[in-house]
């Protein structure tokens, strides 16, 4: 599955550690910074790992993965007593390194019925129109073309009004059903479908991630809160 921003090329990324400071860490690849345990809203959010989306040379954009603290917590020690059981007994990187080759373990991370977030920054400029379309072609692709869909996600991605400049970052929001939240600058969009939620995280958890950097932070942030 590809997803953003100005092509449907190929991904390629390395994974790499996170490294942390005070309530930030920055994703070693791109030296991008995000917060640890951001808020949205009412919420506060754990963020589980970042990663970087590479198209041949260039570094496009830089994201993180974050759920609902509390409630993301909660539902994390459920997979370990649950389909994740089998791993209940290790620690370290040998659980960072299983987690991270079990798609079925992201696979539950989408599905969790908790708040989600994640901040993508784009590392390259680009024209709105091109960044309008890369996202409204792609939640076509798993959303539907029909006209209720595409009037939908038209005025879903007109939080972009304007040209991306790298630096730049945008904010998704999700609630257990059905709302998708995006954020750009001063704008605020909200995407309402039953399919919302799991198409856009599917499309950065699932097999054709392409953000295969930030699964293996994921994995390895999962693997770090079961040694404490």
């Amino acid at each position: 599955m590809k997803l953003l921003v100005f092509s449907a090329a190929v991904a390629v990324s390395l994974a790499q550690p996170l490294v942390a400071h005070a309530d930030t860490f920055v994703e070693p690849s791109s030296g991008t910074s995000f917060e640890k345990h951001p808020a949205s809203g009412a919420s506060s959010f754990l963020c589980l790992g970042a990663g970087v989306r590479k198209y041949l040379l260039w570094k496009l954009y830089a994201m993180d993965f974050c759920v609902e603290d509390g409630r993301g917590r909660a539902e994390i020690d459920r997979y370990f007593s649950g389909p994740g059981r089998r791993y209940a007994g290790m620690k370290g990187s040998d659980l960072a390194k299983a987690l991270a080759d079990d798609q079925g373990f992201f696979d539950f991370l989408v599905a969790m019925p908790v708040e989600k977030r994640a901040e993508l920054v784009f590392l390259r400029g680009g024209d709105a129109d091109k960044a309008r379309e890369g996202f409204s072609k792609n939640l076509e692709r798993f959303l539907g073309s029909g006209d209720r869909e595409k009037a939908a996600i038209r005025d879903f991605v007109s939080a972009i009004d304007r040209p991306v400049n790298s630096g730049d970052r945008a904010v998704f929001v999700s609630h257990p059903g059905a709302q998708l939240e995006f954020t750009f600058g001063a704008n605020t969009r909200s995407l309402r479908h039953e399919k919302a939620e799991r198409a856009f995280w599917g499309a950065y958890l699932g097999p054709d991630s392409p953000l295969g950097s930030m699964k293996e932070a994921v994995a390895q942030a999962v693997a770090d809160l079961r040694s404490h």
